[in-house]
């Protein structure tokens, strides 16, 4: 349910940083563009897909940014992204989830 809701909530991550153009689309994770800015959102806990991620991440120029699920109530394990280069790291915003619980519990 939760990895649902995260991948509904992108739309508000996209307006919170100002990124909006879909530049690559894959079953775990999405990255957008505006500008030499990117943001990535990260949909699997499993970590299957992050080295792709992390590899399609390191090879982008510009300010970057990784909103990623977690599970963890202490926020995103810093060793999983050893080897990122130049990008600020987010854990999906649990007030965003939740919002969006509500609206689609009614």
């Amino acid at each position: 349910m939760k990895i649902d809701i995260t991948k509904r909530c992108t739309e508000m991550l996209c307006l919170k940083e100002g990124i909006f153009n879909l530049i690559k689309e894959e079953a775990d994770y999405k990255i957008f563009q505006q500008s030499n800015h990117y943001l990535a959102v990260y949909y699997d806990f499993a970590n299957a897909s992050l080295d792709e991620l992390k590899e399609e991440m390191n090879a982008l120029k510009g300010e970057k940014v990784l909103y990623c699920f977690t599970v963890d109530n202490h926020g995103l394990d810093k060793a999983n992204f050893r080897g990122w280069k130049n990008i600020r790291l987010e854990p999906i915003p649990q007030k965003i989830l939740d919002v969006y619980k509500r609206i689609f519990k009614n």
